[in-house]
């Protein structure tokens, strides 16, 4: 098996009770049978919560919320798991959020997800270009994966065009963000028509710089994000703030002279969209809709921070707190992520 993961991941380690939330918050914690049957056994009083705090969810075993958080939280935002049966005693889900992994036939992609408030730092601290490491390993292919290799392998060539586009730093995000719209709905105009001969053109054409005169970013549909289901308050009263803002030139001018240099950022987070979507269109051919949500995630999440930085001024903080309450709102709800999905396949801009 061929792993691959983001260069930043192995910095990655969970900062417990410094961390601004909690994974352990608004979603149900999913447990694996093996540790499922484990915390039934376990006596005294932690075996005693830990029996009463499991249920169960679409048929999996799970903790159930109390007043939103993981029953197995203590005082200070810690796992009593952890702290009292060891790391080892961690259920699948527990251990390796907010790793996890995506298959490609021999190919495993470890991604880490920004819901996490240290992921998103650590995507978006280094200036560096986002890079990627990759190691051979010994473990046999799951054998689970039924893809159409040509398909997989001109997705794989088309990312990598993506990623050029991004991280052309010559002009501005913008632009950028532009030329790969334009990328993916040539690409996908072409794999309707079943035109798969023409894919490979379309990819050169745009590695090589030969975009389409006039592009232009076009302003995303704000009423898409009413659709969403929300996940706590908190993201409803920032929706509510970005939604009812109408930013003046002057705000403009002030965000932008304050955030220019941080600009990179931005560059981050469609090469993390790009990394963990793409290739998922193998299964279903929807290349357009992921690198709208690519681009329009970044959008979104500018004009959030428009928002507050009119009423708050500019805060890297406020940044990351964006980030990885926008992951948990979008990309960790299923039906919040394909009701996006669903939509993005139409036009929109």
């Amino acid at each position: 098996m061929r792993e691959r993961r983001p260069f930043y991941m192995t910095k990655f380690r969970c900062i417990g009770g410094d961390c601004p939330d909690t994974c352990c918050r608004d979603w149900e914690v999913v447990l694996d049978e093996e540790s499922a049957a484990f915390y039934r056994t376990v006596p005294g009083e932690l075996g005693d919560l830990l029996r009463a705090s499991m249920t169960e969810l679409d048929g999996e075993p799970c903790f159930y919320l109390k007043d939103g958080l993981c029953p197995l939280l203590n005082a200070q935002g810690l796992c009593r798991i952890q702290l009292e049966l060891g790391e080892e005693r961690l259920s699948c889900s527990c251990d390796l959020h907010p790793r996890f992994a995506e298959e490609y036939g021999s190919l495993r992609e470890w991604v880490v997800s920004m819901a996490c408030p240290e992921a998103a730092r650590l995507l978006l601290s280094d200036p560096a270009p986002v890079a990627f490491v990759e190691e051979q390993t010994d473990e046999p292919v799951s054998g689970c994966n039924d893809l159409d290799p040509r398909l997989f392998f001109s997705l794989v060539s088309l990312r990598k065009t993506a990623y050029g586009i991004v991280q052309d730093r010559s002009v501005d995000w913008q632009t950028r963000s532009a030329r790969l719209l334009s990328l993916a709905e040539a690409y996908q105009r072409n794999l309707d028509q079943h035109r798969l001969a023409r894919l490979d053109g379309v990819i050169q054409r745009y590695a090589e710089g030969r975009y389409p005169q006039n592009l232009s970013l076009g302003t995303p549909d704000w009423s898409l994000l009413d659709t969403l289901e929300p996940i706590n308050d908190t993201w409803n009263t920032l929706w509510r703030q970005t939604r009812d803002f109408v930013p003046t030139a002057e705000v403009e001018t002030a965000y932008h002279q304050a955030t220019a240099s941080w600009d990179y950022q931005w560059e981050h987070l469609l090469m993390y969209f790009l990394y963990r979507y793409v290739l998922k269109a193998v299964n279903d051919r929807q290349v357009l809709p992921r690198i709208r949500l690519a681009v329009y995630s970044v959008l979104w999440l500018r004009c959030m921070e428009l928002a507050q930085f009119a009423h708050h001024g500019w805060r890297m903080e406020t940044r990351m707190d964006l980030l990885h309450r926008y992951s948990r709102q979008v990309e960790h709800s299923a039906d919040n992520l394909q009701k996006l999905h669903t939509i993005l396949t139409k036009t929109v801009i």
